[in-house]
């Protein structure tokens, strides 16, 4: 019984010990901020050191990616997080949002990821140094100006943990909803996929599949790296097409950072060809080591809907991704019927913001509700009109 107690006070010292030494460690760490492309060419290596060893990094988060990225958008940040004059254990990108751009700003929002055009974020570390590199970024997110620091699409359990360092007292945290996210694991022969599916889904994709194919003129074309150019021009056009969207919006948003991509062995595009008609035309991201596609985006043809072109196009991209032998088909954010009909698994991404408790924060969110209140009052009285 005598023993109980010093066994206690030495699991507590212990304890102790163990706190002081991450803290320690933790006081050791260097954030250092990267701002333009020279800089950040200067860490690609060990990047993708990381990013290759990193078990929960996903291509939102590959050196392909964000270097495409920063090569676009304005104004962005990148924080390297070191101890001493050891290689860097972090990286993590990020990205500024202003109201307006010139002049005072009325909003200033801190967004995680390097663009919009991301579908996931996360956090690229090395395993084991969470405990040091997760409060040594809070501590410099902190030193940033901002109102709002927004959350969206994280894919990494790491992300809650840097959350869980802004304190109540002087932050406040708004969780959203989370996003649903459809996978198909692929096993090794096409045939084994569709075993998979109902049996109406099978009879449907084999007799739509055979359909198209059998017109003639048929052709699916995977475009080389080569055509990178011309391979995202007519993925866009026939999906700004589809959806009623500005061509040139979207050449201006997407053209650039995806034919970059393409060119640097990170994204293809899939196009169903009658003739010299379009079809349909897909495009997607790959990670060959991880022996994983992202698909991204899609269009088709209006004048082929009965064969369903874009479900089939998706089919036939599945199919080509087993031969190569793929192991995950992952339909990206949004649970539309058509991926779950071909998904074999769902998982989910998290939203959230962070506020400062200030007044001016609590200005801007006020700001910012009465703004969306009065847009959607505008639409109701618009269609009452009407």
């Amino acid at each position: 019984m005598a023993t109980r107690p010093l066994a206690r006070k030495t699991a507590l010292a212990s304890a102790a010990k163990e706190k002081d030494v991450a803290e320690a460690e933790f006081l050791q760490m260097v954030v250092d901020r990267f701002t333009s492309l020279d800089e950040l060419a200067s860490i690609r290596t060990r990047w993708t050191e990381l990013y290759e060893a990193d078990v929960e990094a996903n291509l939102f988060l590959s050196w392909e990616w964000v270097s495409a990225c920063a090569a676009q958008e304005r104004q962005w940040l990148v924080l390297g997080a070191r101890e001493n004059n050891s290689p860097y254990v972090a990286f993590l990108a990020l990205r500024f949002d202003r109201f307006p751009w010139l002049g005072p700003a009325v909003s200033r929002r801190l967004l995680l990821g390097l663009s919009p055009r991301g579908d996931f974020t996360g956090v690229l570390g090395a395993a084991g140094a969470e405990g040091r590199f997760i409060p040594a970024f809070a501590r410099a997110i902190e030193a940033l100006e901002w109102d709002s620091f927004v959350l969206n699409n994280c894919a990494d359990r790491r992300v809650a943990a840097l959350v869980s360092e802004f304190m109540p007292d002087r932050y406040r945290l708004v969780s959203g909803d989370a996003t649903p996210c459809p996978y198909a694991e692929l096993p090794a022969t096409w045939e084994e996929y569709l075993s998979t599916r109902g049996s109406s889904s099978r009879r449907t994709i084999r007799s739509h599949l055979r359909k198209l194919e059998s017109l003639p003129g048929y052709y699916l074309h995977f475009p080389a790296s080569n055509e990178a150019e011309g391979a995202v021009e007519t993925l866009l056009r026939v999906h700004s097409s589809r959806w009623k969207k500005d061509l040139r919006t979207w050449q201006d948003a997407f053209g650039g950072v995806l034919a970059r991509c393409y060119a640097l062995g990170r994204f293809r595009v899939a196009v169903m060809y009658q003739g010299e008609t379009v079809v349909a035309a897909q495009g997607f991201f790959i990670e060959p080591a991880r022996r994983t596609i992202i698909a991204y985006m899609i269009g088709h043809n209006p004048d082929y809907a009965k064969f369903s072109p874009g479900m089939m196009l998706g089919c036939a991209s599945i199919r080509r991704a087993i031969e190569e032998g793929y192991r995950l088909y992952n339909f990206s954010l949004g649970d539309q019927a058509y991926k779950m009909s071909l998904a074999t698994g769902v998982s989910y991404v998290t939203n959230a913001t962070v506020w400062r408790r200030s007044f001016r924060a609590a200005a801007v969110n006020a700001g910012r509700r009465g703004f969306v209140a009065a847009k959607r009052l505008g639409r109701k009285l618009l269609r009452s009109r009407g």
